[in-house]
């Protein structure tokens, strides 16, 4: 009898435990598990003083926040929905090594941490430069745009105008060129085809250079004159093409007054639909090594306020309006490095990371016009302007070479590897600065 209880006990409790482990089996499908959040982090630029990072949330679409590490201090906190956000981190020191890290958080608590990167911001470039001052001509001789082929290989062009004592003008005689020559001790003036003012030139190599008011074609053995009206690839409504930028001797495109832009393939030449009759001021290229393109910009204005400005980007034959929010009416200069930074210089000078941004003013900076600006690196750029005015951005900070004030103003500046050169005009002469460092 006592067998047959203990039997029906074990009975009975294992139909216990089973409906337990059944409820229980049950209540876990019911109760969802914790879901794996993933976070990371990437550097996506580095300069001097800031760096550009990339947090991803592979899971998307919903309101997610994390917080950024630098070194053991927390930078900032962001909430975000995309599965990318872009992070600039300022206000860094030179040549330092940082480490980063960024945390996933929910109600407050991290629930995951992306692995550490290492960063390590550019060092500052040099401020010191040695100089050198030259004027060319009188009565109103000018420079406008300078090409270094190395320190003892430099071309400028413009009008300079010198006496000439073999003819005579008034009583006076003049001999204007258009070019100059330096060959590591001294200028020597030129004459390009017809001699007509210049304002740009492109050099390849000593056999293959351009220049352009009209554009003129140096082979080696001869100059080649393309009047472009005459050829039929302009007309009376077109202007007068004045500067220049090249990927290569078979991709040169030519801008100026009136909204033109022509292109050279090698061989022809192509009228460009510009959408604009405003005046192309400059146009400048830079290698996109994301889209694996050149990416091509070219800024537009008229001194009436009332006309605007426009920043166009040109794409071979196909010409788009950018976005140029916070830019003031009045351009003159533009250069960038594509998805780094972006500068555009002429009623101040103004800064953006990516098209499409607001474009800031760069404070604290003289009020002089600046004409024209060049760089090798986001760490190393000059601006020049009216009044002989001289900028310098080591990555860091702004230099002003105030012993380069002059009467009058350079147009152009150009950089390469340890040396810069602007030319422009002062007083009646034309004048040439070149800076060693």
């Amino acid at each position: 009898m006592l067998s047959d209880n203990n039997s029906k006990a074990k009975t009975v409790m294992s139909i216990i435990l089973l409906l337990i482990a059944t409820i229980f089996a049950m209540s876990c499908k019911e109760c969802p598990t914790e879901p794996k959040y993933d976070i990371y982090l990437s550097v996506e630029d580095v300069a001097c003083v800031w760096v550009t990072l990339n947090a991803t949330l592979p899971d998307s679409g919903r309101i997610n926040t994390f917080a950024l590490e630098r070194n053991d201090s927390t930078v900032a906190t962001y909430t975000c929905n995309d599965e990318d956000t872009l992070i600039i981190d300022e206000g860094l020191t030179p040549d330092t090594d940082y480490i980063y890290r960024v945390r996933f958080l929910k109600d407050g608590k991290t629930k995951s941490e992306s692995d550490p990167v290492s960063v390590h911001t550019l060092d500052t470039t040099s401020h010191d430069f040695t100089w050198e001052i030259d004027t060319l001509g009188n009565y109103g001789s000018y420079l406008k745009d300078a090409w270094i082929v190395d320190e003892n290989n430099i071309w400028v062009v413009g009008e300079i105008i010198v006496p000439d004592t073999d003819s005579s003008w008034n009583g006076t005689g003049f001999e204007t060129f258009n070019a100059a020559h330096w060959d590591g001790s001294h200028w020597n003036l030129s004459r390009f085809e017809r001699g007509v003012p210049l304002n740009s030139i492109w050099y390849f190599d000593e056999n293959d250079i351009w220049a352009a008011g009209i554009p003129i074609h140096w082979d080696g053995e001869k100059w080649d004159f393309y009047h472009l009206w005459d050829m039929g690839i302009l007309d009376d409504n077109d202007g007068g093409v004045e500067h220049i930028w090249a990927s290569s001797p078979a991709d040169i495109y030519f801008v100026g007054r009136k909204g033109s832009i022509v292109h050279y393939d090698g061989s022809s030449f192509t009228k460009i639909e510009s959408g604009t009759n405003l005046s192309i001021k400059d146009i400048w290229g830079s290698y996109n090594s994301e889209t694996r393109q050149w990416e091509i910009l070219a800024i537009a204005c008229e001194i009436d306020v009332d006309r605007g400005n426009i920043i166009l980007k040109i794409n071979g034959t196909n010409v788009t309006a950018v976005l140029s929010d916070g830019l003031p009416w009045y351009l003159q200069g533009i250069w960038f490095i594509p998805n780094r930074r972006y500068y555009i210089c002429g009623d101040g000078l103004y800064s953006v990371r990516s098209l499409g941004q607001i474009w800031q003013k760069i404070p604290n900076l003289p009020l002089y016009s600046k004409t024209d600006i060049d760089g090798l690196d986001v760490n190393d750029i000059m601006v020049v302007g009216s009044y002989g005015l001289f900028l310098h951005y080591n990555g860091n900070t702004w230099h002003h070479y105030e012993d380069k004030m002059m009467n009058g103003c350079f147009s152009s500046v150009k950089m390469k590897d340890q040396m810069v050169i602007a030319v422009g005009y002062n007083d009646n002469s034309a004048v040439v600065v070149r800076g060693y460092r």
